[in-house]
């Protein structure tokens, strides 16, 4: 493998810079309680396990760990988070309901700093603060997906219903799967707690220029669900402020 599982393979400068801690927006989520979430996460990232090849690579699989825990610790959720590297090439992350991060070796084969995997990691992380898993339970029962959907909502689910709706969504990929504004939300946040947590927020631009540059060449389909990889190249740039150096590329 081409990853730099090891800290001394650090590419980019890492800053510290004192932005206060991300929050978490509840709102219209509340409903859902953070126990209820937990436990379907913790459900649904068995069924992964259960049908997704994990890498057995102890290294990748604590290098991954620190860097996300480190991010965690800043998340403004005080949740326990548990991250692991499966063994897929595609290039792909996502993040299960109550603090589940999932990587595929496919970033670790890709990144080239510690900056880059984190800016992923943040990303997914961020999904998990803003509590966007709520918004696709909401959804699914919208078009009908479930009915004990409702009855996790308002806190009549059973532990084997919630393991039968976990599985339901992990099979349907409803978790894999947020809007667009959803991930641009994430973006943003993700460049506030990569700076907060001490990460040099260019490693996300910089992830997204050459998985650009790839999906040019018809050799990468990372996130299809995302806004365009250069919208949010532009995006990331704009918060950053790089945009200059990223217009046009």
């Amino acid at each position: 493998m081409r990853s730099r599982y090891l800290p001394q393979y650090i590419l980019f400068t890492l800053v510290a810079v004192g932005a206060p801690a991300c929050q978490p927006l509840h709102g219209q989520f509340q409903r859902l309680s953070e126990t209820q979430e937990i436990e379907l996460g913790r459900e649904a990232a068995q069924e992964v396990l259960r049908t997704h090849p994990v890498l057995r690579n102890r290294a990748a699989q604590n290098y991954v760990n620190r860097l996300g825990q480190r991010l965690a610790r800043n998340s403004g959720r005080n949740i326990p988070y548990h991250f692991t590297v499966l063994d897929r090439d595609e290039i792909n992350a996502f993040a299960l309901p109550g603090g589940h991060i999932f990587l595929n070796r496919g970033v670790l084969d890709t990144a080239r700093s510690d900056s880059e995997v984190a800016g992923v990691l943040a990303h997914e992380i961020s999904h998990v603060t803003l509590r966007h898993s709520v918004e696709q339970l909401q959804r699914a029962q919208r078009i009908g997906l479930g009915l004990g959907i409702l009855d996790l909502l308002v806190g009549r689910g059973t532990g084997g219903q919630i393991a039968n709706l976990a599985g339901q969504m992990v099979g349907g990929g409803i978790f894999f799967k947020y809007s667009r504004d959803a991930e641009r939300a994430a973006d943003r946040l993700g460049v506030q707690l990569m700076r907060h947590s001490g990460f040099n927020p260019m490693g996300m631009l910089t992830f997204l220029e050459r998985l650009e540059r790839s999906s040019q060449r018809g050799a990468s389909g990372f996130f299809s669900s995302h806004p365009s990889l250069r919208e949010r190249r532009r995006n990331i740039a704009d918060l950053i402020g790089t945009r200059n150096a990223a217009r046009g590329r």
